[in-house]
């Protein structure tokens, strides 16, 4: 078992020895299995269908797997309660053979919580299933193994009549793919120069929202994440070099607040002049109460890996949205639209330099800097903002995964794309998901792309519940030059129920 799933599993077996002892009414245990086939003809699973499911169904083609999980959960009274779960899964011709993709056990007291191990994170606002996804936290990439402490959902915050409310999260963790990055450096060394192992995590959002019963309410805030600590390898004079990166209590709280290194232009190594590789997003978002039963919201995510983003000197760069929710009891053939525009071309622009970095005589002449060419997920160090390949961020840039000769790192990351997003029901056992994307790419400022990149994928899905029992099926096709022509029929069944 690796180190990802020991520390976990280890205090969900302390947990269930102890909720044994407890009254049997305050305990439940509750299980899930699944299996799931995808087949078709290209190179991949379609775009849609593998994208933001946490990496747990395979981009490769012709695939299935099955899944298998267990939560248990006790009440202590008093707003305090434990949980512990283990999700499972066998895949075939897949990215991971067998693995376990949750692990995790949590404490919550009242609206509060802290817990350890490897776990799916919901996105704190955007929708889960119909939205292209979040720039920086998304649902796109396996857990990443860490310890977190947070809010569930938003709390009021005392002595503010219910006005105003608080979500909240922070983690600190470590990354499980070094094998997979050594792995890929010994397949293309020609292509990759570096690549970093045993690298650390840290993410945080904190968000505020005005009362979302009123007629209108709002929502402002921020995440950042962050890779930081670990060794990485590049070849000096032939030969491969090591260097390890600062990863003790002091590293953590500088990548908390990346103040940056003011002297850094003094130093051979220009790289740490800021500490990690750091991601970014600053959400504004406008919510509007129609009347009881409708809501619409419209939202902009500031994407940002520096100050140049942060004072949004990166143009119209960003994930521009309206969301439509129908709350009206039964059954509502249009439940939830979701329509967005995302845009990366900019980046605080092409250019990035400091005068200081001039030999003399220019260094002391020109007194001016340029703070550009963000080049969003890339790092000279830690390669790409990604786990096992998929992008942790939004899917829409592609991910390093789908590149073909085993290249590490994000080569699309300038990109516009339209997307959108609908659900409903049919019938109260009936259901549908009906997704679709356009997106154009130009590459990177410093490598751009000689023939523009561009794909239209799509998906539709409908799904039947009754009692214990979930059937789903789908069609999705990828057309265009990213990901191939792609077409991909999906088939799924599971089944819930308690033990406890």
């Amino acid at each position: 078992m690796t180190y990802k799933s020991t520390a976990a599993l280890s205090l969900l077996l302390f947990v269930s020895a102890f909720v044994r002892a407890q009254d049997s009414v305050a305990t439940s245990v509750a299980y899930e299995l699944s299996a799931e086939t995808a087949v078709g003809t290209g190179r991949y699973t379609a775009f849609q269908l593998a994208s933001n499911r946490y990496h747990a169904l395979s981009v490769r083609p012709n695939t299935a797997m099955m899944r298998a999980a267990v939560t248990a959960r006790h009440d202590f009274g008093h707003g305090l309660t434990a949980q512990a779960v283990v999700d499972a899964i066998g895949s075939v011709h897949a990215d991971h053979r067998a693995y376990l993709q949750q692990c995790y056990v949590s404490l919550s007291y009242d609206a509060f919580f802290i817990e350890a191990g490897s776990r799916e994170i919901q996105p704190a606002l955007r929708h889960e299933q119909l939205s292209s996804g979040s720039f920086v936290l998304g649902t796109n990439a396996k857990p990443v193994p860490q310890v977190r402490v947070g809010t569930h959902g938003f709390w009021n915050i005392p002595f503010t009549r219910e006005w105003l409310q608080v979500s909240l999260d922070c983690g600190y963790g470590r990354f499980g793919d070094s094998d997979y990055h050594e792995d890929m450096f010994r397949r293309a060394p020609g292509v990759n120069s570096v690549y970093a192992t045993q690298v650390l995590y840290h993410q945080k959002y904190l968000y505020f929202r005005t009362n979302p019963t009123k007629r209108f309410f709002f929502i402002a805030g921020m995440d950042h994440a962050v890779q930081f600590g670990g060794t990485g390898y590049s070849k000096v004079d032939g030969k491969m070099v090591g260097k390890k990166k600062p990863s003790g209590l002091k590293a953590m709280f500088n990548v908390f607040l990346p103040f940056g290194d003011g002297d850094y232009y003094k130093k051979d190594n220009m790289e740490d002049w800021i500490y990690g590789n750091h991601v970014g997003m600053m959400t504004v978002q406008l919510g509007w109460n129609i009347d009881r039963d409708h809501l619409l919201q419209a939202y902009l995510d500031n994407p940002f890996e520096d100050g140049s983003g942060i004072r949004k000197g990166n143009g119209a760069d960003g994930l521009w949205g309206l969301q439509y929710t129908n709350k009206t009891q039964g059954v509502q053939p249009v439940r939830e639209v979701v329509a967005e525009y995302f845009q990366t071309t900019n980046q605080s622009g092409p250019l990035h330099w400091d005068s200081r970095d001039f030999p003399e005589p220019l260094s002391s002449q020109v007194n001016d800097y340029v703070t550009g060419a963000d080049d969003y997920y890339n790092h000279l160090f830690y390669d790409g903002y990604s786990s096992y390949g998929m992008t942790i961020g939004n899917p829409l840039i592609a991910s390093p995964i789908y590149n073909k000769d085993g290249y590490t790192a994000f080569r699309d990351n300038r990109v516009k794309a339209w997307h959108l997003g609908v659900s409903g029901e049919l019938s109260p056992h009936l259901s549908y998901l009906l997704k679709g994307s356009y997106r154009e790419g130009w590459g990177t400022y410093h490598a751009p792309l000689p023939v523009r990149h561009h794909s239209f994928d799509a998906m539709l899905q409908g799904q039947y519940s009754h009692g214990p029992w979930r059937l789903s099926a789908a069609y999705a096709f990828d057309k265009g030059n990213i990901y191939g022509d792609c077409s991909t029929f999906n088939i799924k069944i599971g089944f819930h129920g308690k033990i406890l």
